[in-house]
């Protein structure tokens, strides 16, 4: 089982090749299906949106059917601020914005 963090990876083809491909380097599963490998090779290769969603639709159903992959969730989460500062919001990943961040009186 391997343990990686997505939240601030912008693009899925990291995500799907990276810990998954046979010769990923986040691969700690040994995660090992070469129409894995095959299908996300079309999906990174894809010139337009429709064949890289009969790709992803693809790679979906592999993965179900192989469940080599848990996304966990955890929706509640602790943070802290103090009690004269407002507007601070903090994600479920940890980071945290102070765009709108003030002290109040």
């Amino acid at each position: 089982m391997g343990i990686t963090d997505y939240g601030h990876r912008g693009v899925p083809n990291l995500i799907l090749t990276a810990p998954l491909t046979t010769n990923g380097p986040w691969n700690a599963a040994h995660f090992h299906n070469p129409q894995y490998d095959k299908l996300v090779a079309q999906y990174v290769a894809a010139l337009d949106l429709g064949a890289q969603r009969a790709a992803a639709r693809q790679i979906q159903e592999l993965l179900l059917a192989e469940s080599p992959v848990l996304f966990p969730y955890f929706y509640y989460f602790l943070t802290a601020a103090r009690l004269n500062v407002s507007g601070v919001e903090t994600t479920a990943m940890g980071h945290i914005d102070v765009s709108r961040a003030g002290f109040v009186a």
